[in-house]
């Protein structure tokens, strides 16, 4: 079993049933002096993935699933969040978690305190209870650091190594070995400076300048690349792409995988066979190390989106970006909260009709600038 204090309010986006198969469960918190809790202003996030057995191969309507904000909160507009297993799976692996106005804790009263939101996806693999664990526990790691708001980097370093040894020490105890990891794509606002941490092959993107401008937020972290390869090799590790047969009897080259492990992305966290010695792991090749960028949110900058890779295997970060605007273009009396439930609709939408076949998880998170342009504040070429 997995224990870790959690917030006794949490806003989490996930499959209902799942629970019934998790065996990671956190324990009730001993103090609320190093609990965040969120807005009370805001309902709890419940979206239910749907979970039939039966698969289906035609585009869904998941508008009822999204969840948005009803109330602006700091620099953030508006949110917005869904997820769903997609077109093919009979489950869902993703788990998404949001953390509003985190509180500045009693023993801290005397500091001042900036605003604080949270949002992560976590891409599970293997089985959801990795991912499960870090909805439930990532926040509370970096929360609880004595560094946390004033040294963000070095607290989300130290949360991110604490969560994956509390997950894979417990993982070794079981019997049998729990199998499963995850990534993570975390956005954290702290007063009006972002913070985006990735680890493994979710990515975030933002829009500028009422879509002119399209930065990309984070760098998937997959055997392909170029600076992972030299790590993996360096670290001991081999980067191979076996061979496919398909049905009709053609051979097509696979993804590119890392040994040990067999895995499509080179950093998470779990996966224990991948890194256990014991297990014929190698803990120097996937490794649990974010990457983090830091930037000050400027008045030009109009919303982040973070997605799963199941949005982004088939959708380039220009077209995302341009489902986001092409859908509350024409609605310019939609109010801020309904135009991020919108946008990552579209993406969603756009996403399961390039018959994307993963589970598929997507969060808008809008500032100023995205409403703005609604009413004619901004223009837009």
């Amino acid at each position: 079993m997995f224990y870790l204090n959690s917030p006794s309010h949490k806003e989490n986006i996930e499959d209902p049933k799942s629970k019934r198969l998790s065996h990671i469960h956190p324990s009730t918190p001993q103090s609320k002096r190093t609990i965040a809790f969120p807005s009370e202003s805001i309902s709890p996030i419940n979206i239910l993935s749907s979970r039939n057995s039966e698969k289906r191969f035609f585009p869904k309507d998941i508008s009822l699933n999204i969840k948005a904000s009803n109330k602006e909160n700091g620099v953030i507009k508006a949110y917005a969040a869904v997820t769903d297993q997609g077109l093919v799976r009979n489950y869902n692996e993703d788990r998404v978690s949001i953390i509003l106005n985190i509180i500045k804790p009693l023993h801290r009263k005397s500091e001042t305190w900036p605003y604080c939101a949270f949002f992560g996806i976590y891409d599970g693999h293997g089985g959801s209870k990795c991912a499960d664990f870090l909805r439930d526990n990532l926040h509370q790691l970096i929360f609880k650091d004595p560094r946390f708001p004033f040294n963000a980097p070095e607290a989300i370093r130290e949360g991110f190594r604490q969560a994956e040894m509390i997950f894979t020490s417990n993982a070794d105890c079981c019997d049998p070995k729990e199998k499963s990891g995850s990534c993570a794509l975390v956005v954290m606002i702290v007063g009006d400076v972002c913070y985006v941490v990735n680890l493994g092959d979710s990515r975030a993107i933002m829009s500028g300048n009422n879509g002119r401008k399209i930065f990309a937020l984070s760098k998937d972290h997959k055997p392909c690349d170029d600076d992972e390869i030299r790590r993996i090799i360096c670290g001991g590790g081999k980067v191979y792409q076996s061979t496919i047969t398909t049905a009709n009897g053609q051979s097509i080259l696979g993804p590119y995988r890392v040994s040990p492990g067999r895995l499509s992305v080179s950093r998470t966290f779990g996966d224990l066979y991948a890194k256990s010695p014991d297990l014929g792991g190698n803990p120097d090749v996937i490794i649990s190390q974010p990457d983090i960028k830091a930037f000050k949110i400027l008045p030009e900058h109009d919303f982040i989106l973070i997605g799963t890779d199941g949005v982004f295997d088939k959708l380039t970060n220009k077209e995302i970006i341009q489902c986001c605007w092409n859908r509350n273009l024409p609605n310019i009396e939609s109010n801020p909260h309904t135009q991020a439930a919108n946008a990552v609709n579209n993406v969603m939408t756009a996403s399961m009709n390039r018959k994307s076949l993963d589970n598929l998880t997507a969060v808008v998170i809008a500032f100023d600038n995205f409403h703005k342009m609604k009413f004619g504040l901004t223009d837009m070429e």
